[in-house]
């Protein structure tokens, strides 16, 4: 069998917009040659209410063992409905740092994070987003839930702001070949326009990170932060 060219992996906290973000997920890999990874990271503290080192122990376990089915379910049902493969994995730990060792380990060339409803920013939370959308190397793919990808849909791309039109990023390229509409430039979206909008990472450098914050919040469309 092929390995795929492309690697996308969910980044989800399990919360409302995970469903976007798998849908999001395979959608693109239907449109590109990818596989597909979910990664999930949850906190001891969030399990954990007691000093007691055997209560603690006991509870990790059990919760993982929950956790675990949780997940196991979710990707069952999304990988059957949709006839396409989905692995998983999920760990306790420092979110920010099992991230960056997951990254590191795994080396996906696009990472998908969920967008709350009615939020500027990702569904990880405000720290974790920023962290991983400064990612070098990495096409990240912020969901909407607003306007959500359908994997039955088209994928309609549009351009923010006028950036180049010309690509080295053949993850990108491949999104551009496949969409149903010829590629137009915007400064405002609304979700009859496109479906996903490719905006340019130097939006997202520390210097700008407040603007990209006001373009998520007006955008109500998939972003693909890349470049």
């Amino acid at each position: 069998m092929a390995v795929p060219k492309h690697k996308i992996v969910v980044l989800s906290d399990l919360k409302d917009s995970t469903a976007t973000s798998l849908k999001t997920a395979i959608s693109l890999a239907k449109k590109t040659d990818a596989s597909i990874h979910f990664f999930h990271v949850k906190k001891p503290t969030d399990v954990v209410v007691t000093d007691n080192q055997l209560s603690a122990k006991r509870a990790i376990n059990s919760n993982f063992t929950q956790t675990n089915k949780e997940i196991s379910e979710l990707v069952s049902e999304f990988s059957k409905k949709y006839d396409i493969n989905i692995t998983s994995s999920f760990t306790f730990g420092n979110i920010k740092n099992e991230i960056d060792l997951f990254l590191e380990n795994t080396n996906p060339n696009i990472i998908v994070i969920g967008k709350r409803r009615s939020k500027s920013i990702s569904a990880l939370g405000d720290k974790i987003s920023k962290h991983v959308l400064k990612k070098k190397g990495k096409t990240i793919i912020i969901a909407s839930t607003e306007s959500e990808l359908q994997p039955e849909n088209e994928i309609s791309l549009g351009l923010y702001n006028e950036i180049e039109q010309q690509h080295n990023n053949e993850f990108i390229n491949e999104i551009i070949e496949n969409a149903n509409k010829p590629l137009k430039n915007f400064q405002v979206v609304n979700s009859n326009d496109a479906n996903l909008i490719l905006v340019d990472r130097e939006m997202v450098n520390p210097k700008s990170t407040k603007s990209f914050d006001k373009l998520l919040n007006k955008m109500n469309v998939s972003l693909v932060v890349a470049n």
